[in-house]
């Protein structure tokens, strides 16, 4: 059910680029990825793995198509790429775990069925123990039948044997797999973060130039700068070198989940450790003023994931002074 809700959500979309905006037709990029993730929205297997991530790969689409020729092209292109990539990742490790589930459970009742033959076999030995104690004569005939069936059972469990390491070696390759692509899916989420960390650029606000630090700087829930955020905090502090007369108000911002006083606290910690990691840098302390503003002030609406990530943010602004 899911997968069909996907390959119609897919051929609306691409019914309404085909009506409303002609020239998309012609985004050669724009419609190779979306030909991949509807590939694997359509796979019957694959498909039903990665909704979600097929969603924000269809979104990162969506936003791409947008974006015309602008300057920024090049950016979400490289995002709608990663997120195609993300999603068939996501599929295939779904896929792989799914597959090595069903071969330890085989596994299982294979080693099942051995202890149940051994057992089996015991129980003939000492029957035909009593046997031969009870008749003597035929003890001659008997042993020769005994080991005949001792050596077809020593083939057929050494058959056995084999196919079981047959398959332990095909679950080790599996698993292999399952490793790489969890480290490619890895890599590609850690480029997608310093993308987005590295671009910080300054803008003018209402208040002042301000270059704005997006929550990705920081853990979920927490106030302590990633190493990944290195880069972005030297923007910030030759930013304000630039303007060395200018006063420095840090502003923080959440979305408006949780409780207002929650969010109060976490945006005020938030911007005490840019300004903290400012002032380690060389710059006074006495050029900055400090604010937590929680949810009040977002730049975006906060009824999509989108836009919550954007009010997720700390603002430093430059500013004359008073």
């Amino acid at each position: 059910m899911m997968r069909s809700g996907l390959l119609a959500m897919f051929m609306a979309l691409t019914v309404l680029a085909s009506g409303s905006a002609p020239a998309a037709s012609l985004d050669v990029d724009h419609e190779r990825l979306s030909r991949s993730l509807a590939q694997l929205a359509s796979d019957a297997k694959l498909g039903t793995y990665a909704a979600a991530e097929i969603a924000r790969a269809q979104a990162a689409l969506d936003v791409l198509k947008e974006s015309g020729r602008g300057k920024k092209r090049a950016h979400l292109l490289y995002l709608a790429e990663r997120r195609v990539d993300i999603a068939w990742a996501t599929a295939q490790v779904a896929d792989f775990e799914n597959q090595l589930a069903n071969l330890r459970q085989e596994h299982s009742r294979l080693q099942l069925a051995a202890a149940r033959k051994e057992a089996e076999q015991a129980r003939r030995e000492l029957d035909q123990q009593r046997l031969l104690a009870q008749i003597r004569a035929e003890e001659a005939e008997r042993a020769a039948e005994e080991a005949r069936l001792q050596g077809e059972q020593q083939t057929a469990a050494a058959r056995e044997e084999a196919e079981q390491a047959r398959r332990l070696a095909d679950a080790q390759a599996q698993e292999a797999a399952l490793a790489r692509k969890e480290a490619e899916l890895a890599g590609a989420a850690a480029d997608a973060l310093r993308a987005r960390l590295n671009n910080l650029r300054a803008t003018r606000g209402a208040q002042g130039m301000q270059m704005t630090l997006d929550d990705v700087a920081f853990a979920s829930g927490q106030s302590k700068l990633l190493p990944e955020a290195k880069e972005p905090l030297a923007k910030l502090v030759e930013f304000v070198r630039q303007e060395p007369d200018k006063q420095i108000r840090i502003e923080g911002h959440t979305d408006s989940t949780g409780s207002a006083n929650a969010n109060q606290v976490l945006s005020q910690r938030r911007a005490e450790a840019v300004r903290d990691a400012l002032v380690a840098a060389g710059i006074d302390p006495a050029r900055m003023t400090v604010v937590g503003l929680g949810a009040e002030r977002p730049v975006a609406p906060n009824d999509t994931a989108e836009g919550r990530a954007r009010n997720r943010r700390v603002d430093v602004i430059l500013q004359d002074k008073q």
